[in-house]
């Protein structure tokens, strides 16, 4: 019974990734389109992440130039305390100074840091940018390419199909036709039915066998004139 019920698990997991796989190929253009939306999003959002950390390494330049000016006072005040003879003021002025200078250098330090990170993430954007717009490029060509498959199945399941309105229009023609050649059919068969009972028919036959009737009696009445005029004659 196990065996049974794992055999019927493993079926329904290949019906629902054959389904899963369906869904995708039929809905290809319109996943692709979603990625792609959410490509951008992720990509502002990483603009925007990339700009705050711009302004962190602004802000670590300008804490390096504060260091550096106080240093530089801080010099200046060891320098006017020696020069008073007051060493014990001019080392307390030097400790401040070793402060400064070790905040400086941590402060240098993370600014370096973070500038080689915004570099790579600069390249990585520049990237990902350039892909991107590959991506949409190639998305058009591709939803041009569905349309094109689209209107061809169009045409070979709707246009060349039996109940196409081509087939139809066919279909009408091949009966006007029809009706034509009966409605032709019948007017001749009118016309014969016609001559024969009124004996057009035969007399048709007779001329087209070289026997005509009246103009027989013509002759006769021609030769008769003639030979009237002949007897006339003195």
């Amino acid at each position: 019974m196990k065996a049974v019920l794992k055999k019927l698990l493993t079926a329904m997991r290949g019906s629902a990734n054959e389904l899963g796989e369906a869904i995708i190929d039929n809905q290809g253009s319109r996943i692709l389109e979603q990625e792609l939306r959410d490509s951008e999003h992720e990509l502002a959002e990483a603009k925007k992440e990339l700009a705050a950390l711009m302004a962190e390494a602004a802000s670590l330049a300008r804490q390096i130039g504060e260091e550096t000016n106080a240093i530089e006072r801080r010099e200046q005040d060891a320098r006017k305390a020696l020069g008073a003879g007051e060493e014990t003021l001019a080392r307390e002025v030097a400790e401040r100074i070793v402060g400064h200078e070790g905040r400086r250098a941590e402060l240098t330090a993370a600014r370096e840091t973070l500038l080689v990170r915004i570099r790579d993430l600069k390249e990585r954007m520049q990237q990902s940018e350039k892909q991107l717009a590959e991506f949409r490029r190639e998305l058009q060509v591709v939803k041009t390419n569905e349309r094109v498959l689209r209107t061809t199945a169009q045409i070979d399941t709707n246009i060349n199909s039996n109940q196409s309105s081509l087939s139809t229009a066919k279909a009408t023609l091949e009966r006007i036709r029809e009706r034509q050649a009966r409605e032709e059919d019948r007017q001749n068969a009118s016309v014969t039915l016609e001559k024969e009972l009124s004996g057009a028919d035969l007399d048709e036959r007779l001329k087209a066998a070289g026997i005509d009737g009246e103009q027989d009696s013509v002759n006769d009445v021609l030769a008769r004139l003639k030979a009237s005029s002949s007897g006339n004659t003195p």
